[in-house]
């Protein structure tokens, strides 16, 4: 239970949402209600199958490079307390406007599903979070699949209230909440790192 908390906080940190909703508005601006939500579906479906591949696939790719897990761990905390500082100073990747496709999915899967919510930061959290929970080939990181089902669940949740948040949530609302956001993410990623660097010299636990 620990573990499913702990990796859903941290992805719904990752993913943050909040910050792309300006983004979302305009890659569906002209669309109808009922296809605004199809689209906010289309998007939260595509978080969960990104970061689900990566809980799954995550060992096998480094077994394929011979990286060991104490080293992509303390890796992996150097990438999240950057994506962390990166929300502190107010320059993540969130995008405010989008040039129109013929194809009206094209940017909803590319940039928004990745690399703006499913991003390397979230991808890199969802393969330590699975690595951490399993320790031998075949086992299904269960925790880290419902910790990604949430995360997923909370960007639907706050795409369908799009049109409704940014009527309510200021610019400087959702940049606070982007900065303890990006606090929150710093703290996850230098235990994270620390874990690994123990684990990579001394041996330590996992």
């Amino acid at each position: 239970m620990d573990h499913i908390l702990y990796g859903s906080a941290a992805l719904v940190a990752l993913t943050n949402p909040l910050a792309e909703m300006p983004f979302f508005m305009t890659a569906t601006d002209g669309l109808t209600a009922y296809r605004r939500r199809i689209a906010a579906m289309k998007v939260a479906i595509g978080v969960a199958v990104v970061l689900a591949i990566a809980a799954i696939g995550g060992s096998r790719i480094l077994d394929l490079f011979d990286v060991s897990f104490a080293a992509f761990r303390a890796a992996g905390g150097l990438v999240i307390i950057l994506a962390g500082l990166e929300m502190l100073r107010g320059t993540g990747s969130g995008l405010t406007s989008v040039s129109r496709t013929a194809d009206e999915e094209d940017h909803l899967w590319v940039p928004l599903v990745m690399p703006l919510l499913a991003g390397p930061a979230s991808i890199t959290a969802t393969i330590t979070l699975a690595l951490e929970e399993t320790t031998g080939a075949g086992i299904v990181p269960t925790g880290t699949l419902v910790a990604v089902l949430i995360a997923a669940g909370a960007v639907l949740l706050i795409l369908l209230a799009t049109a409704t948040l940014t009527s309510v949530l200021s610019r400087r609302a959702i940049r606070i909440f982007e900065r303890f956001s990006g606090m929150i993410l710093v703290a996850i990623g230098f235990q994270m790192g620390m874990s690994g660097i123990q684990q990579f010299f001394l041996g330590g636990p996992a």
